[in-house]
């Protein structure tokens, strides 16, 4: 998700804060990877990217009985539904 000079795409800078915000703004937000595509507009390639990069931050979790689902990491649902 980065340039050749080592910064990431402009787009991708938007696309990052547009996630960031759609969960801060719907805390109880859960979406699949496919969901967050149709959301934002984007392919899946990228939105993974973004979400496994904010899963790694701590801001979202894995929900789910397979994990599919991405949740704000303090949403207290973390690892619901899990086995």
């Amino acid at each position: 998700m980065t340039t050749l000079t080592g910064t990431p795409p402009v787009n991708d800078i938007q696309l990052w804060q547009r996630v960031c915000g759609e969960y801060l703004e719907l805390p109880g937000l859960q979406l699949t990877l496919r969901q967050g595509c149709r959301l934002w507009s984007a392919d899946p390639g990228t939105v993974q990217e973004i979400l496994d990069e904010l899963v790694g931050e701590g801001f979202l979790a894995r929900a789910g009985e397979i994990g599919e689902l991405y949740i704000r990491a303090d949403s207290g649902a973390a690892g619901a539904g899990r086995r």
